[in-house]
């Protein structure tokens, strides 16, 4: 992966249309591949926890990186 590569928030949101139940993953982190014409690169999503007052701890999927948009 290119270290100049920045996303564009529609790559980001369609990458995130790729990602499994965070509350039935078992890892910390989930990696999507973005594939170019000639290129792919990959996105890095985390997983995180809060405390819902309905729910109680619930996870969710955070993207901590740069974007355009």
């Amino acid at each position: 992966m290119s270290d100049r590569f920045l996303p564009h928030i529609k790559q980001i949101l369609a990458a995130a249309d790729e990602l499994p139940d965070a509350e039935l993953w078992p890892g910390d982190e989930y990696i999507v591949e973005l594939k170019g014409s000639n290129t792919s690169h990959l996105l890095t999503f985390k997983r995180t926890s809060y405390h819902s007052k309905s729910r109680g701890k619930v996870y969710k999927w955070r993207y901590e990186g740069k974007m355009w948009v």
